[in-house]
């Protein structure tokens, strides 16, 4: 079985050495929430004011809907096959610990389990690139990025609120089901239960965690 250093109540280590780019590691939940409440408004604006004014109001919540459903699988494939080994699901070699698994390593440490803004933008707009094209690829107007890519990134920011409270507040008696399942994910079955805000794919895909079954083991 695979085994891993938990190291539950320390901090992870500098990653510069320069004191200013070490501060761009860290960010706060409500920078990104009004970053990105920001750039919604402003590209639906955009949509409904200069590209398709006879949109209505169900036309745009559809598609706003279409890309917050589409970050839950998004968020499912990123944690299964980029953060996580496609083998045997360890994250302590190469891009998967740089990437994913110094948070496994250090998993009560909250400073630097939000993606920063400059990243996070930087992934933001190539994301935003690809959608266009692939919307002017299906239909030959890739205009419908403007409303599908605000739903798209407002999951992306459920799915921080969620991962953020999960690590940040004690678990509650009752109503936690997201406490338990991301639990289970970091300190019992490392392949399994990789949904985050939801486990729709966890189900969809058989990655439901196993009654019982551990493939952690801590030293």
């Amino acid at each position: 079985m695979y085994k891993a250093e938990i190291k539950r109540n320390q901090e992870q280590p500098r990653l510069f050495k320069n004191k200013w780019l070490e501060r761009l590691t860290y960010t706060s939940p409500s920078t990104i929430i009004v970053m990105y409440a920001l750039l919604t408004i402003l590209f639906i604006w955009y949509y409904k004011t200069k590209i398709n004014a006879e949109a209505t109001f169900g036309h745009v919540l559809l598609w706003y809907a279409i890309g917050l459903i589409s970050w839950t699988l998004g968020e499912y494939l990123l944690h299964r096959f980029l953060y996580h080994s496609i083998k045997d699901a360890s994250y302590d070699q190469g891009h998967h610990y740089l990437f994913h698994g110094i948070h496994h390593e250090y998993p009560n440490d909250t400073k630097r389990i939000i993606l920063p803004p400059l990243p996070s933008i930087g992934i933001a707009a190539v994301l935003f690139g690809f959608f266009y094209v692939l919307f002017w690829a299906i239909s030959g107007n890739g205009s419908l990025a403007f409303v599908f890519a605000p739903g798209f990134v407002n999951g992306y920011v459920a799915y921080m609120l969620v991962h953020y409270m999960v690590h940040k507040v004690p678990s509650p008696k009752t109503y936690n089901f997201w406490w338990r399942h991301h639990n289970i994910h970091h300190f019992q079955q490392h392949d399994r239960a990789f949904g985050v805000t939801t486990p729709l794919w966890d189900l969809i895909f058989r990655t439901m965690p196993e009654k019982g079954r551990k493939t952690i083991v801590e030293r």
